[in-house]
């Protein structure tokens, strides 16, 4: 099945998948509990968007470039699940922390997509080192980003850049300018669950 982007990118459980039926299972399972947030701080509400500062933290994170992305973050969601699944130096199973997030830098022929889950608060001081070399945990320095959060399934890259031109228009209507070639996608949900959906675009700010 074709995975729903992100994260969002909490993706459909494919066939070709080992543990697909797992997969789905633990999907259906999300529908009735959360999952554990990256913290932050809102700093400000404007009219449509609000300003928040994420803290510096870990996450586990890999990158491809492609033109278009949205296959692309279909492996790249499946390489990170794997780590959290076990496919790591220490063999151990990391719950599915949410937003799943896609740092998105354009370029002129292929763009970037970095993806990234979150490191449980429990285990930032020391997680599992990673054992697929496409794969490094890294810590994310403190960032503040302006953002909004919208509904229903983003599937696509262009269903992000779509969110992000109509975000970038309400921010820079307060004189806030951003950049539309240097981005993250941010989703939080499993594709099994059909209502209150949450995505994001985040804009960092200069």
């Amino acid at each position: 099945m074709r995975c729903l982007c992100v994260c969002s990118l909490l993706l459909l459980a494919s066939a070709t998948n080992a543990n697909w039926i797992d997969s789905i299972a633990s999907q259906v399972g999300g529908l009735f509990h959360s999952y554990e947030e990256a913290p932050y701080r809102v700093d400000a509400k404007h009219t449509g968007y609000e300003e928040r500062t994420y803290p510096a933290k870990k996450w586990v994170c890999s990158e491809e470039k492609s033109e278009d992305g949205t296959e692309v973050m279909e492996r790249l969601f499946w390489r990170l699940f794997r780590y959290i699944d076990g496919e790591n130096l220490a063999e151990v199973k990391l719950p599915m922390t949410v937003p799943v997030t896609t740092e998105f830098t354009a370029h002129r022929e292929q763009n970037s997509f970095r993806m990234c889950f979150f490191i449980p608060d429990k285990l930032q001081e020391n997680p599992p080192a990673p054992t697929n070399a496409k794969i490094a945990v890294s810590l994310r320095p403190q960032m503040t980003v302006f953002t909004r959060t919208v509904g229903g399934y983003m599937t696509t890259a262009s269903d992000w850049l779509s969110e992000a031109a109509t975000l970038s228009e309400l921010v820079e209507a307060d004189g806030i300018k951003v950049s539309l070639v240097h981005m993250f996608w941010a989703g939080y949900d499993a594709p099994l669950k059909f209502w209150w959906r949450r995505n994001e675009v985040w804009f960092p700010k200069v």
